[in-house]
């Protein structure tokens, strides 16, 4: 027997039916308004902030769907295929490309897996409605609320989606035929308000889709101020093309595979459940939204039902389960608790209730089909019973998502939206993941695979092409890297910034603007929020981009942050007092620009913030979704709409900040936009976001192309341009994140990466240290021209760029130094034989004070450091809160390994060491030689505790002097930053001596020991590693431990290497088939 899961989630908690609000906004002939008016009511004495009360289920619908109906609030005047059939429109009158690979369409970013988790705790993927598993194990379908169809056929190692070509992107039910698991039959409907688009079946395991006759135009669907929905499909077990779906249109039954059907004559209502007798293929189990005191029964196959027995004092929906290890047995939970038939639903008996003040009754429920005594209900957490439903236990912990959220077994994510047991495993589909059971419940395995993110915002590097940060509905704040993703915090994620030159400086934020900060690319993070701070649901994040340590957010008021969001200043309130900004933009050249949105009104200030003038008096009344500005030309600016309305309002463009407008939606049709960016090329081309697919237009063109190669046909949320890269980044709501090459640019030279000698920070760029740069860049032809131009206030020039590494340049003299407090701009371009030229982002930085920070901490209650000991250092002292013990010094041999012995007064105390190499003042990941060691972890309470530990020094440490820095922190990581005060801890300062290993060979684990000749060198060299080596890779380090040269061999015994850099000390490292050699040179 083939098994499939599509139940559907039923509402919120126990008190589902107390909340009208719900059943208000599934009936579109009622008011948008006259919805949020009920709403309000209800929750006028809820707790919002408790989880599962349907606060935040309440603020999405209203975040998604008030743009459409503002200002009437009027829902049943538009069809509700409006988005589909503006789609169908446009599709006419543009070609669609096949999909190919990313040189000619958009490519897929994901995330597919969960990588790597620092400060999350409730990973996942996306929404999971429905799955399937078959008799072979190998084979699974599983269907996402806005993500499409995935099939694995290799046990969930690979996954593949095959339904992003249809006309939506939501797959609630799925439906197998019995006896040929080739044979699909899904639901696909629109992934915001769940209304059908009929049907769709496969005949070759999900691969291809065609529509059935089961589709609303043959049903007569679709009528203004309607919401068709199908909840369930399901194949009778053993009748051969018996099928019955369950709809909010009633119930329907066709015996011949969909080519005909009947509706059951029963009372109209929403179908959710069905199931059959496990032995008596003539009973039929259904249950639907009202009437919840029994469930419907069919002792004909489902030509006619009846009434079951009933249940009492249940105010939610009704979940059944039938077990083949009791084949009489009917199984039901309510919000009473759990009842019980044994005589095929004529009589039920409450088994237990006692429970159910614990368990919110809206998840789901099964009973194991080979021991009717073990149960699960989930509720946000699954529970367990093994003893019938006489008492339950929770066996799952939804915040125990974190960094090992694979290896405790206790964990599925939160929202456990369906279950079923076959052959005695459990499986459980939540907001999140799909999830098994081998042991009733005990402990989960993870499916992982599918790219099924419900993206809401997007922020994008500007000088990392790999690195992006998204914020999702259910499953919180990532960060895309080149080759991973990092689960960053938790909740519905919402708006993220990097800033513009220091990739590993980002803030992500949750609802109603909370934000949290990195600064080492996610791996910490601190809450950075203005006090009493409460944004839109959406919060506007921006940075300056004319003074890039400069952030900008919104509530009613907007706020101005000049050190990345460790302090705030309130600039005004640009509209009235609780008018929460839903939107904002920050000009480009002149960053005292910017603009807000409040519903319908457009603001723009001219003075950084502080007053503001109305610029929208010639705009529609309607809701607006987006704006931006024109990278080159600050009077140039779009706002967009999402309104549900044959008004072909949609795209407005303005040419002097607001005075005049210009209705520029032309050939768009009346597709809804969520999203627009404008590119920095000459045409200025402008990308919208809508609710299917990408469009792009120069602002000189009159009509809209459909840009959507290779793109799934969902909701663009969000666009961002990378410069550098020529790229064009997407979120989309169920399908990840996207990236394509601009539009015509496809060629062009990719600046990928861009950076220098010291990033800034809150403490560098220091006054007086050269600031080199250094950029990859990928090309297939020959670039004849790589340059950095720079200009500081008093001066501008042009540095030529060499590659000393393949692929990799760097300026051929620093930017020149400039005293504190200077701003310095710069751009690295790279000029191909053809003449196409490829230019990064402004980047820009301040010249700090030539200090270093001393941080202080609260010590007070024995936290800190009591005994520090490293070789010929040997420092007791009290608690300093900061101590400058640079006066106390010991030799540390390059290479060499030490035992550091250190005594703390209370437990739990986490440790860092840097040693500071470049001597630059500031403390980077790259210098720390002790990394969050923890002092008696767990101990939380006042002693005497004393470890020690091994450090070892790396054999290429520049030699000379250098600041050690000891820094610790209670019951917490150390920043990263070591120049962050948490609020309890130390910090020690103390000087180290690094000396020399001997001149060359320093170390080796070759077989026979590689010989280098002539050391010392004029530049030449011959390496000689005695034997032939496959994968051979070298690296050469200067003093500093710059990295200047690097080569692969695929095979070789000796080579020869120049070294064209100045006279020095060099590193040679030499790595192979797991062996090791570092050379010390001297190149005279």
């Amino acid at each position: 027997m083939k098994y499939v899961i599509m139940l559907f989630f039923l509402g919120l908690a126990n008190v589902s039916f107390s909340q009208k609000w719900r059943e208000l906004a599934n009936d579109y002939n009622i008011n948008l308004y006259d919805v949020v008016e009920e709403a309000e009511i209800y929750f006028k004495n809820i707790d919002k902030t408790k989880k599962g009360s349907g606060w935040k289920s309440y603020q999405r619908w209203l975040y998604e769907n008030e743009p459409k109906y503002y200002p009437s609030g009027k829902r049943n005047t538009i069809s509700p295929y409006f988005v589909a059939n503006q789609y169908k429109k446009i599709i006419e009158s543009n070609s669609v490309s096949n999909r190919t690979i990313f040189n000619n369409g958009w490519e897929e970013l994901g995330p597919y897996y969960i990588e790597e988790v620092t400060g999350h705790y409730s990973v996942g993927l996306g929404r999971i409605e429905s799955f399937y598993i078959d008799n072979n194990p190998n084979i699974i379908y599983l269907g996402s609320r806005s993500g499409g169809f995935w099939k694995t056929s290799n046990g969930g190692e690979t996954w593949t989606n095959t339904t992003d070509d249809l006309i939506a992107t939501g797959v609630n039910t799925i439906a197998v035929d019995p006896n040929n698991p080739d044979k699909i039959l899904i639901n696909v409907r629109n992934s915001k308000n769940g209304t059908t688009h009929g049907i769709y079946k496969s005949n070759d395991g999900g691969d291809t889709w065609t529509i059935t006759n089961f589709n609303p135009d043959n049903l007569n669907w679709g009528g203004l101020g309607t919401n068709n929905k199908i909840f369930l499909i399901k194949y009778h077990p053993t009748i051969q093309d018996l099928i019955f779906i369950g709809t909010s249109e009633g119930l329907y039954r066709s015996s011949d595979n969909l080519i005909s059907w009947n509706q059951v004559d029963q009372p109209t209502g929403n179908y959710r459940q069905i199931d059959f007798h496990p032995t008596n293929s003539s009973i039929v189990y259904v249950t639907k939204d009202y009437g919840t005191s029994n469930i419907l029964i069919s002792n004909d196959t489902g030509l006619t039902f009846g009434n079951s027995g009933t249940i009492t004092n249940n105010n939610s929906g009704i979940r059944i389960s039938i077990s083949q290890d009791c084949e009489n047995c009917v199984f039901i939970g309510s919000s009473d608790g759990i009842w019980k038939s044994t005589d095929s639903g004529v009589n039920f008996n409450l088994i237990s209730g006692a429970y159910i003040d614990e368990i919110s009754n809206y998840g789901a429920f099964a009973v194991s089909d080979v021991n009717s005594n073990v149960i699960l209900y989930g509720d946000i957490d699954t529970h367990m019973s093994y003893n019938g439903g006489a008492n339950f236990e929770k066996t799952t912990f939804w915040a125990q998502g974190n960094f090992d959220y694979d290896q405790t077994g206790t964990y599925v994510h939160a929202d456990i939206r369906g279950a079923v047991s076959i052959d005695g495993v459990f499986w459980v589909n939540t907001d999140g993941l799909l999830c098994k059971s081998e042991d009733n419940g005990v402990t989960w395995e993870i499916f992982e695979g599918q790219s099924i993110r419900e993206n809401y915002c997007l922020g994008a590097s500007q000088s990392n092409h790999y690195r992006s940060i998204a914020g999702s509905q259910d499953n919180g704040t990532s960060i895309k890297n080149e080759n991973t993703w990092i689960e960053f915090y938790g909740a519905d994620g919402m708006e993220g910034i990097i800033h513009p030159l220091n990739d590993d400086w980002m803030i992500g934020s949750l609802q109603y603007g909370n934000k949290r900060r990195t600064k080492d690319g996610g791996y910490s993070q601190q809450g950075i929020n203005p006090d009493n701070f409460e944004g839109d649901w959406v919060t506007p994040l921006l940075y300056d981009p004319n003074n890039q340590m400069n952030i900008f957010t919104m509530s009613d008021k907007l706020y101005r942050s000049d050190d990345f969001g460790a302090n705030w200043t309130t600039l005004s309130t640009p509209f009235s007092i609780g008018q929460k900004i839903q939107n904002a933009a920050i000009a480009e050249n002149n960053s005292n620009t910017i603009a807000v949105s409040y519903y319908n009104e457009l603001k723009i200030t001219n003075d950084g913030g502080l007053t503001f003038n109305l610029v929208s008096q010639s705009l529609p009344n309607q809701f607006i979704t987006d704006i931006a500005f024109d990278p080159n030309d600050d009077d140039t600016i779009i706002v967009t709409y999402s309104s549900y309305g044959n008004n072909n309002n949609k795209v407005y463009l303005s040419n002097d900040q607001g005075v005049t407008w210009e209705n520029i939606t032309t050939n768009l049709s009346n597709m809804p936009i969520r999203s627009v960016v404008i590119d920095h090329k000459e045409n200025s081309t402008i990308y919208l976001g809508a609710e299917i697919g990408i469009y792009k237009k120069s602002i000189s063109d009159n009509s809209w192309e459909l840009f959507n190669e290779n793109l799934p046909n969902t909701t663009v949320m969000e666009l961002e341009v990378v410069y550098g890269s020529n790229t064009l980044r997407a979120a989309t709501w169920g399908r990840g994140l996207w990236e394509y090459s601009l539009s015509g640019r496809e060629n062009y030279p990719s600046i990928l990466t861009t950076r220098i000698s010291n990033q800034p920070t809150d403490y560098q760029p220091k006054e007086g240290s050269d600031q080199f740069v250094t950029s990859t860049i990928q090309y297939e032809g020959t670039l004849v021209n790589v340059y950095v131009e720079w200009a500081s206030d008093i001066n501008t020039d042009i540095i030529q760029m060499n590659s000393t590494v393949e692929g990799v340049w760097v300026s051929e003299t620093s930017i020149p130094n400039f005293p504190e407090g200077s701003k310095v701009f710069f751009k690295v371009f790279a000029e191909s034989e053809n003449g196409l030229t490829t230019e990064t982002y402004r980047f820009m930085y301040s010249v700090r004070s030539d200090v270093y920070c001393t941080p202080s901490m609260d010590c007070s209650f024995g936290d800190g450091i009591q005994l520090f000991k490293l070789a010929d250092i040997n420092n007791p002292s009290g608690c300093e809160g900061y101590a400058d013990f640079t006066e106390i010094s010991t030799d540390l041999e390059q290479g060499s390994e030490y035992e550091l012995t250190i005594t703390t007064g209370y437990g739990n105390q986490h440790i860092k060491v840097w040693i500071d190499y470049n001597n630059d003042l500031d403390f980077t990941v790259d210098e720390i030689i002790v990394n969050d060691y923890v002092i008696e972890p767990g101990v939380n309470s006042p002693g005497v505790y004393t470890e020690s530990i091994n450090i070892s020094i790396p054999e290429i440490a520049a030699t000379g002097q250098h600041i050690l820095r000891a820094k610790t922190n209670w019951a917490a990581n150390v920043p990263n930053d070591s120049c962050d005060e948490t609020l309890y801890g130390e910090t020690e300062d103390y000087t180290v001596f690094i000396t020399e290993q001997s001149l060359g060979l320093i170390g080796n684990s070759f077989p026979l020991k590689p010989s280098i000749y002539p050391n010392p060198t004029e530049g030449n060299i011959t390496i000689d590693l005695k034997n032939n080596y496959k994968n051979v890779s070298i690296s050469l380090h200067d003093m500093l431990g710059r990295k200047i040269l690097d080569k692969n061999y695929d095979e070789t015994q000796s080579f020869e290497l120049t070294i064209r850099q100045s006279p020095g000390v060099y590193f040679l490292s030499i790595n192979t088939e797991n062996k090791k050699a570092i050379f010390k040179l001297i190149k005279n």
